[in-house]
């Protein structure tokens, strides 16, 4: 069976792709300004889960 999505469901892949791209950029961005670097450490796994979303999102169009 076809993977297809329709309008509304391109429509909502896209707006989480932006939503994942930006927080993934924020917690990067925070990630590099803390002075704790466990706290830091943090922030970078948090962008990293990020990415990873990203990219699973992207694989649905890929498809």
């Amino acid at each position: 069976m076809d993977n297809i999505l329709t309008a509304g469901g391109l429509y909502a892949v896209a707006r989480l792709l932006a939503a994942e791209s930006l927080a993934g950029k924020k917690a990067r961005l925070y990630a590099s300004t803390l002075t704790d670097a466990a706290l830091a450490a943090r922030l970078e796994e948090l962008s990293q889960r990020h990415a990873q979303r990203f990219s699973s999102l992207l694989a649905l169009l890929e498809e």
